[in-house]
């Protein structure tokens, strides 16, 4: 009989780690301020709180929906499954920028970053992260065009005989 109460004693133990473990989880992907999705077959099956900063949807309205929900068309779904994959077949992670949308339509460009999860890719489950880099891409464009309207400038004003 003791021999049971211990079994029962250890499981029950057991239990609450794996439960302190996922709370702990859940904690982490919450204080993130970047989107965290897991997916398997290009589905959403984890979501957390910051998917609603990154493209306005809940990660209630996400888990259990299509990738595709992510980005702009249907061909943009299936050339970024195709690179990610490619990618993560070869190695454990990649980094890339992906053009996605957000919930009410805007276009926004994304900060991608995905590990597959486990040795290889058989199930298809990869963790990815989506930081929005919309505003930066905005700046870094009209940094190059204020900086292509100033040599357009320094040309005009040259003296003759100066180099640039």
């Amino acid at each position: 009989m003791a021999v049971d109460f211990m079994d029962i004693a250890g499981q029950a133990e057991t239990a609450d780690k794996v439960q302190e473990m996922l709370a702990l989880q859940s904690s982490i992907l919450d204080a993130l301020p970047i989107a965290v999705m897991g997916m398997q077959e290009r589905r959403i099956v984890l979501a957390n709180h910051a998917v609603e900063d990154v493209f306005g949807w809940t990660p209630e309205e996400l888990i259990g929906r299509s990738s595709r929900v992510l980005y702009r068309s249907e061909e943009d779904d299936a050339r970024i499954a195709k690179t990610v994959y490619g990618a993560l077949r070869r190695q454990r992670t990649c980094r890339l920028e992906f053009p996605c949308r957000r919930k009410g339509g805007k276009n926004i460009v994304c900060l991608v970053s995905v590990a597959r999860v486990g040795e290889d890719l058989q199930d298809r489950r990869i963790i990815a992260t989506y930081t929005d880099i919309t505003e930066q891409k905005r700046t870094e464009q009209a940094l190059e065009e204020s900086e292509r309207t100033l040599r357009a400038l320094l040309r005009l004003y040259r003296k003759p005989g100066e180099t640039a």
